[in-house]
């Protein structure tokens, strides 16, 4: 059809799968390109110019007979999850671009009769990189490791190689309104709007392999052909099967567009005339085929100026993004790896995995210090043992012909001592440092977000602070730096108790104070939650007992995008929750997890409380344990006295590090012990007295003054 309905949601091809085979298509962000629009009506004849001049230049400049390049890269954007996609299945999601944009697709032949003289070769074809932007080896598969894996949104596009180099399509696990994928049209992403150019897409529709499947390996397919100017079929409505609409391509009937429904005999909108459903711009997820008119649309966009889009298929482009390159080399690997989790106790066993990427693997090297019963391993999945407690350093050597890369991780896993460290009931007040250095820190993007020590605790010195505020006004605002980093939607940070034995506690209670607060206007827009969880098994199962979220987590209010702290003590709040012990509370932890939003202000933390009955230690009153004298003067011994029932029984001292200062057992049977302790020369602070016996354990604590 002739005439040319463009609305707002055409500026930008937002054409949005449902993530969902059972739903329906849905195009997202229509409140932003409404706003787009209103703030620049120039977008619109833009477009409306941009399929003009594609239609008027059919005949002459497109040159179709000249097959077009463009380099593409992929941007694995994960968190160590299925997301994060083989190679496999990237090369399969290439060999079906092409095969689709080359009219070399089998099913070609299902095209019905109404439009057989009208599918047509684009005679475009794409190419992953061999040099990225620096000249660097590159296999065209970027991976990053990031929260933004599961915000799928404009500021989730990491590491955008030059636009005008390279096609960017970045791979996420999760997008907003349960969409799959978008791609703007070029004359949408001028200017300071480069920075939202490229595809991004949902894993699970790429490619027919992996998690990818054939019924959604059509998708980046669509996309692409927003990406070079496309409009959708139905044109004046982003909901198809609404409305009959029109988008203003000669040789693409009117429609109402398929949702979801393959209809061949397609004819609502002019009786008689049979709709292209069929076609890949439509969501009839049958699609086969391009018309001749969109050929020449995308061919004469790929040639145009808006979005850069004509730099990408120069010989000088194809020469420095190496995509001339017949035969190209392989490429180094890159080194990268994670592990099952980031908090242990000594002793348990970890699994730590290799994703290196880029290139194969010949030969790996792993390191692990600070204390490890495996300290070097060449396994691709190596299990670990830490044998002493605090954060360690890992470390892996990758490497094969072409070169060798090292990734190195320090205060990558916390690790804990197995026993008890406190008796219920407790406080952590954070008044004296021993307090912070009972508690495990995990930032899982080693990003300024991190839990810390700091002086702004309620009525008191101390306390622990999230510092959420990112001071990028040093960076140029449109860096990964300025408009990525600082936004930390999903971003994930942990604030992790010492062990305490609760088993002789009864009606325990868990108190803390915290002060929270936020860069948001609206209530509906603060999304951050504060969630405290608890584990019996050294942080390898968590139960979750407390969620704080909304208002509710709000103390502080509006923070102005400054580093803000609580002033007073009304800017603190108090939580609490009820938890009922077991005989398996023998070393439990507490952990506070910190979800944030864009919009996130500081948080602090205060006064841990695990407040109880203390009842009678049965192991202590079996024992007739006395430890005196208790405080005890520096350079003073530490008298021990018990009754010796047969079994062997092991005294540590340790510092609140969990160093053991000194240890003995003895093994004495069916009589009274007494004996004196050798404790060096201890200096004033608290230590931990360890007494295990008959596979049971008591921690006892010892001051020295």
């Amino acid at each position: 059809m002739k005439k040319l309905n463009f609305i707002v949601s055409m500026m930008v091809s937002l054409c949005l799968f449902s993530a969902k085979a059972q739903d329906t298509y849905s195009c997202g962000l229509t409140q932003k390109l409404q706003q787009l629009y209103a703030e620049d009506p120039q977008l619109e004849i833009d477009h409306q110019n941009l399929i003009l001049n594609g239609l008027s230049n059919q005949s002459n400049s497109t040159n179709k007979s000249t097959v077009l390049t463009i380099p593409v890269v992929f941007h694995i954007v994960h968190t160590y999850g299925s997301e994060n996609i083989s190679d496999d299945q990237v090369l399969d999601q290439m060999e079906i671009l092409n095969r689709d944009f080359r009219l070399m697709n089998s099913d070609t032949s299902d095209v019905i009769p109404e439009f057989k003289p009208l599918y047509s070769d684009v005679e475009i074809e794409f190419k992953l990189a061999t040099k990225d932007p620096d000249g660097n080896c590159t296999n065209g598969i970027d991976h990053i490791y990031s929260h933004e894996a599961f915000q799928g949104d404009d500021y989730s596009k990491l590491n955008q190689w030059p636009r005008f180099h390279y096609l960017n399509i970045w791979v996420v696990a999760q997008m907003e309104n349960g969409v799959a994928g978008y791609a703007y049209y070029p004359t949408a992403v001028e200017g300071a709007s480069f920075f939202r150019d490229g595809i991004i897409i949902l894993n699970n529709y790429i490619g027919s392999i992996g998690t990818g499947s054939p019924y959604n390996s059509r998708a980046l397919t669509h996309e692409v052909g927003h990406y070079l100017g496309l409009p959708h079929p139905w044109g004046s409505t982003n909901n198809p099967g609404v409305a009959c609409g029109d988008d203003g391509v000669p040789d693409t009937p009117e429609t109402k567009g398929s949702n979801l429904n393959c209809n061949l005999s397609l004819s609502e909108c002019n009786p008689g005339v049979i709709e292209n459903v069929q076609n890949y711009m439509d969501y009839s997820y049958c699609s086969r085929m391009f018309t001749v008119d969109q050929v020449s649309i995308m061919r004469n966009t790929i040639q145009d100026n808006p979005g850069q889009r004509n730099q990408l298929i120069t010989s000088a482009n194809a020469s420095f993004t190496g995509i001339d390159v017949t035969s190209p080399s392989a490429c180094a690997p890159i080194a990268d790896f994670n592990a099952e989790r980031r908090y242990t106790c000594v002793g348990e066993a970890l699994t730590f995995k290799d994703h290196s990427f880029n290139g194969d693997v010949d030969t790996r090297t792993w390191t692990f210090y600070d204390g490890a019963n495996t300290i070097t391993s060449t396994d691709l999945e190596p299990t670990v043992q830490f044998t002493s407690p605090g954060y360690k350093t890992v470390e892996l050597v990758v490497s094969n012909a072409y070169g060798t890369n090292t990734k190195v991780l320090t205060d990558y896993i916390y690790v804990r001592n197995p026993w008890a460290e406190f008796v219920g009931p407790t406080l952590f007040d954070f008044e004296t440092q021993s307090d912070f250095n009972l508690f495990g820190v995990v930032n899982y993007e080693f990003n300024h977000a991190k839990f810390a020590p700091n002086g702004n605790g309620k009525s008191s010195s101390g306390c622990y602070k999230l510092s959420n505020y990112f001071n990028h006004t040093a960076y140029f605002p449109l860096s990964d730096e300025g408009n990525y980093y600082n936004r930390l939607a999903g971003n994930k940070d942990e604030l992790i108790t010492p062990s305490i034995n609760l088993t002789t506690t009864t009606g325990v209670s868990i108190s803390f104070d915290y002060a929270c607060g936020t860069n948001a206007i609206s209530v509906n827009d603060i999304e951050e939650t504060l969630k405290v969880y608890a584990s019996r098994n050294c942080g390898q199962t968590w139960t979750l007992r407390k969620t704080i979220s909304g208002s509710d987590l709000i103390s502080m209010g509006y923070e102005g995008y400054q580093d803000a702290y609580p002033d007073t003590d009304q800017d603190w709040k108090t939580a609490s929750f009820n938890y009922t012990p077991s005989a398996q509370d023998g070393a439990t932890i507490f952990k506070f997890e910190y979800t944030a939003s864009d919009l996130s202000g500081n948080l602090f933390i205060d006064n841990i409380n695990i407040s109880g009955v203390l009842t009678v230690y049965e192991l202590e009153e079996e024992l007739g344990l006395v430890i005196a004298p208790n405080p005890l003067q520096a350079g003073e011994g530490i008298n021990i006295s018990y009754v010796a029932n047969g079994s062997p029984v092991d005294f540590k001292l340790m510092d609140l590090n969990g160093k053991v200062l000194s240890e003995t057992s003895r093994s004495d049977a069916n009589t009274f012990v007494e004996f004196q302790m050798e404790t060096g020369s201890l200096r004033a602070a608290c230590y931990l007295m360890v007494i295990q016996t008959k596979g049971s354990s008591i921690v006892k604590k010892v001051i020295v003054y």
